[in-house]
């Protein structure tokens, strides 16, 4: 880093996967050319908390192939020097948080990010210890604050399904979509909420978005399939690739040791719409392919793997979730795809 101490800070890493990609040295424009880049942030939320407020310092870009040449580095602080703070929960269903806009960058093709969060801690007990407003931290719906551990594993950052491009004198729009469900945990035992980088990064103009309804008789326990009878718990939208997907819990557990159980790309909460009254959902931001699209209403009983687990069941945490009307859903870029539960 050219401006921010290290010690000071945890780094997110987003890893992107290259495959589909000529890895060719085309790719990046060696000429000097740039584009113009912009970045915002969304997520999908979970039932616990009320707030997820992440303090942002700066996010790191690294071209294909440029291999150990230093990252390019976009400040995204305060002009007063303090990190950029927004609660990530106030940015759902679509609705985006701006990072920047319109950034000059070199153009080519990208391969790795690394957003910058000012969450001091280097391990759990110093965390337990933290004030959480000295750092990200979150607001439980029961009261009170807590702080934010990236456990330093997390940098090692997650793989997704493609790079993006920033075209020489043209401009790119990419959007990081963080899935909280899978992200954000509290382990048995510890005082901090540990967040990992499950997120994706997605090119916004060749996205589209799966919506739909959920009949309250799939949330409120009348079917005796919930984990309760609130419908503002515990219901959640479970997104696979590919069609025909046995739907699968969050876990640690490859697809084949996992009775052929799928592991989802997005979730999404179900929730109560103001004027309508009824339920919805929505998913954002899926890259045009084939899809299958399940509902459970025992979303609160799916834990988080820990890799830092003391037992095989914390580190995998494969649980017994009952998924609801699976169907097959087909995205397509800038379109919206209406997925109804039940079906039709």
């Amino acid at each position: 880093m050219n401006n921010i101490t290290r010690s000071m800070l945890v780094a997110l890493a987003l890893l992107l996967n290259a495959c589909g990609s000529d890895s060719g040295s085309s790719d990046n424009d060696s000429n000097g050319g740039t584009g113009s880049l912009s970045v915002g942030i969304t997520d999908a939320a979970i039932d616990e908390v009320s707030a997820v407020n992440l303090r942002v310092l700066a996010l790191q870009l690294r071209r294909q192939n440029d291999g150990a040449k230093d990252a390019i580095e976009i400040d995204l602080r305060n002009p007063d020097g303090t990190a950029l703070e927004f609660n990530l929960l106030n940015y759902q269903q679509g609705e985006t948080f701006p990072l920047f806009n319109d950034e000059r960058v070199p153009a080519g093709v990208y391969a790795h990010a690394r957003l910058v969060l000012e969450a001091p801690a280097k391990t759990p007990v110093v965390c337990a210890g933290q004030d959480p407003m000295d750092g990200s931290h979150v607001v439980k719906k029961a009261g009170g604050e807590v702080p934010i551990f990236v456990p330093s594993g997390s940098n090692n950052g997650v793989k997704l399904a493609s790079p993006f491009r920033v075209p020489r004198d043209g401009e790119a729009a990419v959007v990081i979509d963080f899935d909280l469900r899978q992200a954000l945990h509290r382990p048995s035992g510890q005082t901090c909420y540990f967040l990992r980088p499950v997120f994706r990064v997605e090119a916004v103009k060749d996205t589209g978005r799966i919506v739909g309804t959920v009949l309250l008789s799939m949330l409120d326990g009348t079917n005796e399939l919930c984990s309760d009878n609130d419908p503002e718990t515990g219901n959640a939208i479970y997104v696979y690739r590919e069609e025909n997907q046995t739907p699968g819990d969050i876990d640690a557990v490859d697809d084949a040791d996992d009775n052929g159980q799928a592991d989802p790309v997005a979730t999404a909460t179900v929730r109560q719409d103001d004027v309508t009254g009824d339920y919805e959902y929505v998913v954002s931001f899926l890259s045009p392919g084939n899809y299958t699209v399940a509902f459970t209403c025992q979303a609160d009983l799916d834990r988080i793997p820990n890799p830092d687990g003391l037992t095989d069941d914390e580190i995998q945490a494969n649980d017994d979730i009952v998924f609801q009307d699976p169907q097959n859903a087909v995205v397509e870029a800038g379109k919206t795809t209406v997925i109804p539960f039940p079906s039709p």
